[in-house]
Formats: C-alpha cells, sequence, structure tokens
C-alpha cells in the first residue's frame, strides 16, 4: 500500500524458503552475486558496488534467513517490485514481514531494519528508499487475521510451506500460544523425496516444476509411471500431515481447518479428509 501523500510505502514481504511474494508479485528466492557485468538487466540488482541475480531459481536451504545477505537483497528486489507497480522509484517504507510461530524474535527485525538512504538498481531502474521500521507477525496468523469471522470463534490454521508447517489453533478468535507449533518438515523435503523416488523406481529426473504442476494441476508432460509415483507421495505427504495433526490432539472432523500456502494445493488435491469446515487458501 502507498501513501501518496506522506510517501510512505507499507511493503508486506513474505521471505519464503522457495518463493518471495508481495501483495502484487511472487518470485523466485535465488540470488548469485555476479563475477562481471550483467548480460541483461532483468533480474539483475547492483547494491553497494556488486551486481547480482536476484529472484532466478532457488536459495540453498539455510540454518536462518539472517546468515548472510540474500535475504536482505531479497527484500530490496521486493520492494523495487512494489514500488514500480505504483510507479514510483523514492519512498520512505515500512516493512511487514512474517516469520513461523515459534520464531517470532528480534534478529530477523534488526536484519531488515537499515537504517539511513539506501540507493541500488533493480532491472536497470534506480531505487531510493529509507526504511523507517519492519513489523513482524507470525506469518500463519497474519493470512487470516482479516477474515477471522468467516471461520468461527475456533479454528485450526495450518501453513503448509517451504521449509515449515505453522499450526496455530484459535479459540474466540484469539491464538492460543501453548497449542501452537512449527514442525520443521514440508514441500521441499517433499519434493526431494519425490524426486529421489522418480529416479530410484523410474529412473527419470523430474523437477521441481513439474512437481508443481503435479500439486497445482494433478498432471503434467511425463510419462504415467512417473506421474502415478509423483501422485502417490503427494498422497502419503497428505496423509502424514493429517496424521502430524491428530497426534498434536486435534480432531480435524470436529473443527474448522483452514489450509494455507503452496501445501494448500496438496490438501485439496490429495488429502482425504474433506467437508464444509475445511477450508484452502491456495497461494
Amino acid at each position: 500500500m502507498y501513501q501518496k501523500e506522506e510517501n510512505i510505502l507499507l511493503a508486506g514481504v513474505d521471505h519464503g524458503f522457495s518463493t518471495m511474494k508481495t501483495p502484487h508479485f511472487i518470485f523466485e528466492n535465488g540470488v548469485e552475486e555476479l563475477k562481471g557485468e550483467a548480460t541483461l538487466t532483468n533480474n539483475t540488482l547492483v547494491y553497494q558496488g556488486k551486481q547480482y541475480k536476484v529472484g532466478e531459481g532457488r536459495l540453498p536451504m539455510k540454518r536462518t534467513k539472517t546468515e548472510d545477505e540474500s535475504y536482505f537483497l531479497l527484500t530490496l528486489a521486493a520492494i523495487a517490485k512494489e514500488m514500480d507497480f505504483y510507479h514510483i522509484s523514492d519512498a520512505d517504507v515500512i516493512v511487514a514481514a512474517g516469520l513461523p510461530f515459534a520464531r517470532l524474535g528480534q534478529e530477523f527485525r534488526d536484519y531488515l531494519l537499515r537504517r539511513g538512504g539506501i540507493a541500488y538498481r533493480y532491472c536497470g531502474k534506480e531505487y531510493h528508499i529509507r526504511i523507517q521500521e519492519v513489523y513482524l507477525f507470525p506469518q500463519c496468523y497474519a493470512a487470516v487475521a482479516d477474515r477471522l469471522r468467516q471461520f468461527g470463534p475456533e479454528m485450526l490454521c495450518v501453513d503448509i510451506g517451504s521449509k515449515t508447517v505453522d499450526i496455530i489453533h484459535t479459540n474466540h478468535y484469539v491464538p492460543i500460544e501453548r497449542e501452537s507449533t512449527s514442525v520443521p518438515e514440508a514441500l521441499i523435503s517433499c519434493m526431494e523425496t519425490i524426486k529421489s523416488t522418480v529416479y530410484q523406481n523410474c529412473n527419470r529426473r523430474v523437477s521441481e516444476e513439474q512437481i508443481r504442476r503435479m500439486i497445482m494441476k494433478g498432471d503434467a508432460p511425463m510419462p504415467e509411471d512417473c506421474k502415478e509415483m509423483i501422485r502417490s507421495r503427494l498422497q502419503d505427504f497428505a496423509k502424514g500431515m493429517e496424521a502430524k495433526l491428530s497426534e498434536l490432539g486435534f480432531d480435524l472432523e470436529m473443527i474448522p481447518v483452514v489450509y494455507i500456502g503452496g501445501g494448500a494445493s496438496v490438501m485439496k488435491r490429495y488429502g482425504t479428509l474433506t467437508g464444509e469446515h475445511i477450508v484452502y487458501l491456495e497461494m
């Protein structure tokens, strides 16, 4: 959201382990420093005298998002995209970022909050920003906070992302902290299992993009035996997720469940439990 009178951009940014998301854009989270001049300006970020390709491919899995500059550079790219959407190139910026429920803390805020003016170039355009503040939110709860009344006073919010599954149980529309958690296995580990299984059983190499098409569409251009293998593993993932929620003490037939994120498509297409009380917010 951009407030023209104050020249303030409120930039909501989801720093995923697979993709970056803003209110108007989704792009891959790859970051690679270039040793020389870039041939093309698209996805090229120039910051503090260095050039990077930002938004091509996926970053290797990191222990934390603050261990190097990658996610800050991705944040600059995300802000540039939102500024371009509003046709501006200079603004004060407030960053609203999401983190897993169990990992909310000061470290990521300090990592993103760089005081003073920041000048950089992205996709051949110059940008000047001043990050005024960074606010952190539980990424699972933030996805439903504006529509809680639709689901009732008690619900289970399950955000299945690339690296973590965030689970929040609400009562009277408020999260119950002791019953909310993050599970450190999600879609990336599922896709790695699928790639290994397809190679071992079909002697074929399947890409993450092909797996995503199987998740979203249930089909992709590949041999039928590979598709069946992928469907089977996605069904296993969905059943395992339902079992994990039951293990945590939730009766999925007795409580409204809202699946969020990339994994919502897996649960919608391959899950065993269905009904009006199960909702999918696919992103």
